[in-house]
């Protein structure tokens, strides 16, 4: 008991500006976490038809550490622990996510932490989730103080008719077939992806590029990039048809003293589906 008094006796002793301290505990060494974003893409998704098409959301942030002055510190950076939870209308949790890092404090211009996280629109039993309202809440925590920033996003699930924009492409040199009468010609460049249609006063050369559409496909379109070269007595003419539900032909034609250089050939359409 007597030593116990002597030393605080001694403590009390000590100047009033004189704080003891161990080395881990410099005030200097502390940051704040500070979520300057979060990001939610696509914020409206469609996680029942498994197809590549919205089936989840891509999770994005940056987050500033700073230090006790409130300024940012690109040097004293403390380990920061995040974590994306997501949660139904009701609160539960359905998918959660979490990661640690510094940030790049050896370039003071980019010292920000930062993470990402895709998540498949699955709950924690791996099934997709039902349509409905959801909110992400992201928490970036500093290990060692315990001090922490919170964000938060609402994204939405739903099951709707969704229309979407397909496009299929062949190279010049990726023709289906070709053919031509006496006095034209068809060369294919396979080096340069690229077909030569090319009349010297015959008849006509022609290119046919046959696609592999879907059944339910709508708003059937084509393009055909090239160059027209020698000369200018003489037709191009390119044309499209649908042969069948589930196939779209496009074909080049040239005539006379035309000639016409294919680059690739494209075909563009839209489905709708319920999602």
């Amino acid at each position: 008991m007597r030593k116990l008094a002597l030393t605080l006796l001694a403590l009390a002793s000590l100047p009033a500006a004189l704080v003891i301290t161990s080395g881990a505990a410099q005030a200097d060494e502390y940051t704040t976490p500070s979520i300057n974003e979060f990001g939610a893409s696509p914020s409206t998704f469609y996680p029942t038809v498994r197809d590549g098409y919205r089936d989840g959301v891509g999770f994005t942030f940056s987050a500033n550490p700073i230090d006790s002055d409130g300024e940012y510190d690109s040097y004293f950076t403390a380990e920061q622990h995040w974590s994306i939870v997501v949660r139904n209308s009701s609160g539960n949790k359905v998918a959660s996510h979490t990661g640690s890092g510094r940030g790049n404090y050896e370039d003071a211009d980019e010292y920000d932490l930062t993470g990402s996280w895709n998540w498949n629109g699955r709950n924690l039993s791996g099934v997709p989730v039902h349509a409905g309202t959801f909110t992400a809440n992201l928490t970036v925590t500093n290990e060692q103080t315990g001090e922490h920033d919170i964000a938060t996003r609402t994204i939405t699930a739903r099951r709707a008719y969704v229309t979407t924009q397909h496009t299929v492409r062949k190279s010049g040199s990726a023709a289906t077939s070709v053919s031509h009468s006496s006095d034209c010609y068809a060369d294919r460049d396979y080096y340069n992806h690229t077909l030569d249609l090319d009349c010297w006063g015959g008849a006509s050369a022609v290119a046919r590029y046959s696609f592999a559409i879907p059944g339910n496909a709508r708003n059937v379109t084509f393009n055909v990039v090239g160059e027209r070269g020698c000369c200018a007595d003489g037709r191009v003419i390119k044309a499209a048809v649908r042969r069948t539900s589930t196939n779209e032909l496009v074909t080049v034609k040239v005539t006379n003293w035309a000639e016409f250089y294919i680059e690739r050939v494209a075909v563009h359409y839209t489905t709708t589906r319920l999602r």
